[in-house]
């Protein structure tokens, strides 16, 4: 008969810890393959979560840079516009997501994040769920956001927001 050997391996403490997902920077691309969308993302700094703001291009999103990095635990927000004054904006089709559909959004560093919806909503402008746009979370949590509803031509603009909620899966490149 042999004799049964058992080997140990050690972890580290260093080891144990999780990893963050999240490269040092900021956001520079959404992508929504659907879709077909691949967009600049500008960073917006607003003074209190009621002010949503859009970005200053038609083309580009804008990330609330005083919350959550997209991919960090927390809940992170981007906002594009529906329309502009000619003709659809770089959100017009995110009406189209689903449940399972993905969206990438890669860092400075060259590095991509993949997050899937998870559900989608819209609300009315005075009773938006802030505390899934702005609030603290135990999960990586993303929020896209645009306009929704009929527009009012007395310079009060939309009245309703769509809110894309997705969650982060995993690092999809380097």
């Amino acid at each position: 008969m042999g004799t049964a050997t058992t080997t140990v391996v050690l972890a580290s403490a260093a080891s144990k810890r999780p990893v963050n997902p999240v490269p040092p920077g900021w956001p520079k691309v959404l992508a929504i393959p659907k879709l077909g969308v691949r967009a600049t993302v500008e960073d917006i700094d607003v003074r209190k979560a009621a002010d949503l703001h859009a970005p200053h291009l038609w083309g580009d999103v804008a990330w609330y840079m005083r919350g959550a990095r997209p991919g960090d635990i927390g809940h992170a927000a981007i906002f594009g516009h529906l329309d502009s004054y000619c003709c659809p904006a770089v959100f017009w089709h995110l009406n189209e997501l689903n449940p399972g559909d993905v969206i990438q959004v890669t860092y400075r560093t060259g590095k991509t994040l993949s997050f899937r919806v998870l559900w989608k909503g819209v609300y009315l402008n005075n009773r938006l769920p802030f505390k899934l746009i702005y609030g603290p979370a135990r999960m990586r949590a993303l929020s896209l956001l645009t306009c929704a509803g009929i527009f009012h031509r007395d310079g009060t603009g939309y009245d309703h927001k769509l809110m894309i909620y997705t969650q982060l899966v995993q690092p999809t490149s380097p």
